[in-house]
């Protein structure tokens, strides 16, 4: 009885719209993402005319059974608003069968249809069922751009996000980095921040694999770049959300020489020797980052960076001359050439100790200027077994995995906060094995903790605190479940 009441009154209130949105119609709104809508939208039905209107575009006022579709518009929104799907959905077909488009000018009925078919796309097994489930709510994209050609764009960019986290099987890569780029240039200085991560990515890849021209790869970076920092606002999360992905992800560009100029470098890095003009590390990072930028030798900046480094980063005396060509090559930013010598001289050296400086220096040349982490690891690990209680190559693999959030997962979020365990668990050996990386150690991890998943989301999937947990991407490590702060 409450449900024929409740029906009746929904029936009402359509028949009331239908009469208003009749002789009241209202302005037409453009929106980049579907605005919140209520039934009471349904009042501003006035729409372009069109002398044919597209199949699968029929709205309230077009299509013969306009009035019922209406009635079972209001209807099946508000079985969606009570939480009751299947009455729910079962009025929304009839909607979508007689006028899909509604009043014309908001895409409610296919937005919706994306919300029925991805519920329904969750616990359904057979593989047609879901291959068809899918199909549909791609189709769903189509359809809105065809029946609102204002919104082509906005509804090309949602499918093109969900073809890249879900659907991958269903286009190539190229056809969805198209989609998006399609998407940036409709909308310039006004892209919508769900874009630019998945783009991001793609165009990493593309430039890594050299699908992409090198020119057209360092416009699309700029204007990436200018857009997050357009976009700072410690209030908004989905900018906060990319900028905690994408400057990480355009960092990882500077492995292709040259696609950086060398004003890039010397801005993003002569601040950290600036701030630190006494250690050898951070002088010797700044340099070879210059370096590899191809600045004159000549340049002030170099000049300076080079002085500095002949004072606080001094070869060892008993350096051999393999050694110091390796440490020479380093200072020239020609750091596979000083990989190359630094393993022979791994090879030829005796000593452990030395042996583990070497292994170490290949370590941190692949994380901070190759960027290949799984090979910095692999020489991190090889300097601890050559000097077991050192901290120093834990400490490495930690900022390693504490740096990963972008490349396992969007950058926030449960996927790039779970590296942070493993992280910590690498600077938790350091300060247990080796006194002089406790405090190094104890700075990172309490400056981590905050980063860990939360309570509410360790719970959300089913886990405890405490439960082994596998991390996958490239560190594949068990570690132990922990929630921020703790």
């Amino acid at each position: 009885m409450k449900k024929i009441l409740f029906i009746s009154a929904l029936i009402y209130a359509a028949l009331h719209l239908f009469l208003v949105a009749g002789c009241s119609p209202g302005p037409r709104q453009t929106v980049t993402d579907p605005p919140a809508q209520t039934d009471s939208d349904l009042t501003t039905t006035e729409t372009e005319s069109q002398d044919v209107i597209p199949v699968g575009c029929e709205t309230f006022e077009s299509a013969r059974r306009g009035q019922h579709a209406l009635e079972h518009y209001v209807i099946y929104r508000g079985f969606l608003s009570e939480g009751d799907f299947e009455d729910a959905f079962e009025n929304w077909k009839i909607v979508y069968d007689i006028a899909p488009a509604a009043d014309g000018q908001r895409w409610t009925v296919f937005n919706d249809g994306v919300y029925f078919y991805e519920t329904l796309l969750r616990d359904e097994e057979d593989p047609e069922l879901r291959d068809e489930y899918i199909r549909t709510i791609l189709g769903f994209y189509d359809q809105i751009g065809l029946c609102y050609p204002e919104q082509k764009a906005s509804a090309r960019a949602r499918k093109a996000f969900d073809l890249y986290y879900s659907y991958r099987d269903y286009a190539t890569m190229q056809e969805i980095f198209d989609l998006f780029a399609e998407t940036i240039e409709y909308f310039g200085e006004e892209t919508p921040a769900f874009v630019v991560n998945p783009f991001t990515a793609l165009l990493v890849s593309k430039a890594f694999n050299e699908k992409i021209e090198r020119e057209e790869a360092q416009q699309y970076a700029q204007f990436i770049s200018e857009l997050v920092k357009a976009n700072d606002d410690p209030d908004d999360d989905a900018w906060n959300r990319v900028g905690n992905f994408t400057p990480q992800r355009l960092m990882d560009l500077q492995r292709i020489r040259g696609f950086y100029d060398c004003q890039y470098y010397i801005d993003t890095y002569y601040e950290l020797y600036s701030e630190n003009p006494e250690d050898c590390e951070a002088i010797q990072m700044a340099l070879g980052k210059i370096q590899w930028g191809e600045c004159p030798e000549d340049l002030d900046v170099v000049v300076e960076l080079q002085e500095a480094a002949s004072v606080h980063c001094e070869v060892p005396e008993d350096a051999s001359s393999l050694v110091r060509q390796a440490y020479t090559a380093l200072r020239e930013a020609d750091f596979q050439e000083a990989i190359n010598l630094f393993e022979r001289a791994i090879d030829e050296e005796e000593n452990a100790d030395k042996k583990a400086n070497y292994a170490l220096i290949i370590g941190k040349i692949y994380y901070s200027h190759l960027r290949d982490f799984p090979k910095s690891r692999e020489f991190a690990q090889m300097a601890g077994s050559y000097r077991p209680n050192w901290g120093e190559p834990h400490i490495l693999i930690g900022k390693l995995y504490a740096s990963s959030g972008p490349l396992c997962g969007p950058g926030t979020g449960w996927d790039s906060q779970v590296v942070t365990w493993v992280a910590i668990d690498e600077w938790e050996r350091a300060r247990s094995k080796d006194p002089d990386s406790r405090s190094e150690a104890n700075q990172l991890i309490n400056s981590y903790r905050q980063y860990m998943p939360s309570i509410e989301d360790i719970f959300q999937r089913g886990l405890s605190e405490g439960d082994s947990f596998f991390v996958e991407c490239w560190i594949q490590r068990e570690t132990t479940i922990r929630r921020a702060g703790s």
